[in-house]
């Protein structure tokens, strides 16, 4: 993630906290510096040593920027900069204004933590607010962090005897690298009529939609009824809305398979007390559009590959590749920059969120005091050619899938259309109907980040 990061295409997550109210800025700038006190990486920049080898070093917690902006009609996010890793910490906050309530907007670098380790951050972020503010009922303790599991967090769990015992799975494993290597993810950027070459890029770019909860109820009772995960009937409706909408669009084509780069996290038990960090290695999930044609025969072949996956561990051959890679920096190099679409689109599935977080709730919704946190968004980086990362997850009882795209590649109405028809896709599925006979997705549904001078980044 640090070799693979680059300006025009930053490698930096977010996640912004959306509240009922306005909070304390001098309350916040506290929870802030004691949060990052807690989480070393989210506070640490890159240096080399003495044996040129890339390595950590914390900075002050109040060295980390925290601004106010304020939001209005036509962007909801400020506009975020390129973070370079070796000259300052990853992390940039801001404090929104918005219509009289506040968000909160945080932009990590990706090598610095993954989603799961934003969460933790969250967690323990309302957890001291929520004492800073003198709320009542927040003397709940603050879970404990050793950081000396940060040392260790390459080890997955593993010693030499698991890793003997797995060596011939993940020998047939490398099937899947065959794949791979041999075959051309399609992009799924597409030229816009309305887009022009000097048309200031957006950063971020996302749009959101939140399902309500029935609607979120019904698509575990699917799952259920299928025998299949959440992940896997989301990933199968994922593949079915990129094949409509390239088509829609003009874009598809045979031969083309569409590739989805899914993260998964590798944390064990022992890693619990662990603070924000990387614990994740990737898979790959590809299909071609044959392989699209029978929706049922599509999702027993996901569960059926997923499930396989993680009985052998095979993600883990993501991160041999990586430590193969670290040592021939050029082959390293040539794959991260070599202009080839390594995948068609990221797509997350970060299960229920914040779910543990000691704090009362309304209407299953964190309070601090009578603060909600009516919604949380993430957001995940894109890079070159893999232009849209979907991220999804559920709060309060609400699955929220966040799309962001590159704006270079996939216009404003684009990302909006192709937001709608996977919900088309989702909510069609559960109504055992074609997806265009499901209910409209209105346009007040979706929130999403528009074009403004405040967010544009040249």
């Amino acid at each position: 993630m640090f070799c693979d990061d680059r300006p025009d295409y930053p490698m930096t997550g977010f996640f912004r906290l959306r509240f009922s109210q306005r909070l304390d800025f001098c309350a916040m700038d506290a929870a802030i510096q004691a949060t990052l006190a807690r989480h070393p990486l989210l506070r640490s920049k890159v240096r080399r040593d003495a044996h040129d080898r890339l390595c950590w070093e914390p900075v002050a917690t109040d060295s980390i920027p925290f601004r106010q902006w304020s939001a209005d009609s036509q962007t909801e996010y400020p506009a975020a900069e390129y973070v370079d890793l070796t000259r300052s910490a990853g992390t940039r906050i801001w404090l929104v204004d918005r219509n009289g309530t506040h968000d909160l907007v945080v932009q990590i670098h990706h090598s610095c933590t993954d989603a799961l380790g934003m969460c933790q951050m969250i967690s323990d972020l309302l957890l001291i607010y929520a004492r800073q503010a003198g709320s009542p009922g927040s003397d709940v303790e603050l879970p404990p962090l050793d950081n000396e599991r940060l040392l260790h967090r390459n080890r997955f769990g593993l010693t030499w005897g698991k890793l003997l015992r797995m060596l011939p799975s993940q020998i047939l494993g490398l099937s899947m690298v065959g794949k791979f290597l041999s075959r051309k993810a399609a992009s799924l950027g597409l030229s816009a009529a309305d887009q022009t070459s000097d048309e200031p890029v957006v950063f971020p770019s996302p749009s959101t939609f939140d399902f309500d909860r029935c609607e979120t109820a019904a698509i575990l009772a699917e799952a259920r009824r299928k025998r299949a995960t959440v992940n896997d009937l989301l990933a199968r409706d994922l593949f079915l809305a990129l094949n409509t909408w390239r088509n829609e669009n003009g874009a598809g084509i045979n031969g083309d398979w569409l590739r989805f780069f899914v993260p998964l996290n590798q944390r064990t038990e022992v890693d619990q007390t662990m603070s924000a960090a990387n614990v994740i290695s990737a898979v790959f999930l590809e299909r071609n559009p044959q392989q699209l044609a029978e929706p049922e025969i599509l999702l027993r072949s996901i569960q059926a590959e997923m499930l396989r996956i993680r009985s052998r561990q095979l993600g883990l051959l993501f991160i041999a590749a990586h430590t193969l890679f670290s040592r021939f920096p050029r082959l390293r190099n040539h794959i991260i920059g070599g202009g080839k679409c390594v995948s068609s689109c990221v797509f997350s599935n970060l299960g229920v969120i914040l779910n543990r977080t000691p704090l009362s709730r309304q209407d299953g919704k964190l309070a601090i005091g009578d603060i909600l946190l009516d919604g949380v968004d993430f957001i995940a980086p894109v890079r070159p050619q893999t232009s849209a990362a979907f991220c999804v997850y559920t709060y309060a009882g609400r699955l929220s899938v966040n799309l962001h795209c590159d704006s270079r590649a996939i216009s404003k109405h684009q990302a909006d259309e192709l937001l709608r028809c996977v919900v088309r896709q989702i909510r069609g599925s559960l109504q055992g109907a074609p997806p265009k006979e499901s209910s409209p997705v209105a346009d007040h549904e979706i929130t999403r980040n528009d074009q403004h001078p405040a967010n544009r980044r040249s």
